[in-house]
């Protein structure tokens, strides 16, 4: 085996590899996140690496020519990128609707944490003013008692 069929070897093996891992993303996250169009583009690349490393030098089996493969796995591989370019379009807006309500909601936070803080003043004041009115008339209540001992 020479150098260069060596290295169409390699690479047929890894575009398996790469067909195989896009694979097994669809079913991990779903083709609606990594869409169908990348696998098929890299089987259908590794499979004419294979069947060009495979044939003579004359030409393909079955007449198809391999300027038609690559120009169907051009446009798959295209597809793929528009689909890649949506979902991380989605994501950015997904992070920056997030990043909104989080500002949202911790501006929300500071107006009920200083609501509170009023109110537990008002509270503490109104407990203040009680306490002074209980002594007034605890104060008064003695005052009573000895005025009626006299």
């Amino acid at each position: 085996m020479n150098f260069a069929e060596l290295t169409d070897l390699i690479t047929g093996i890894l575009q398996f590899i790469v067909a195989g891992y896009a694979l097994r993303l669809n079913r991990l996250f779903g083709a609606r996140r990594v869409g169908w169009s990348l696998f098929s583009a890299f089987a259908l690349l590794a499979l004419l690496n294979l069947m060009q490393s495979t044939l003579p030098a004359g030409g393909m089996a079955s007449g198809i020519k391999a300027e038609a493969l690559y120009a169907l796995i051009s446009l798959l591989l295209l597809t793929g990128m528009i689909h890649l370019a949506s979902v991380l379009k989605e994501r950015d807006r997904v992070e920056r609707a997030e990043l909104r309500m989080r500002t949202e909601l911790q501006m929300e936070l500071q107006i009920k944490t200083a609501y509170l803080f009023r109110t537990i003043e008002e509270l503490q004041a109104e407990i203040d003013q009680r306490k002074r009115a209980e002594a007034e008339v605890e104060t008064m209540r003695r005052e009573s008692v000895e005025a009626l001992k006299r």
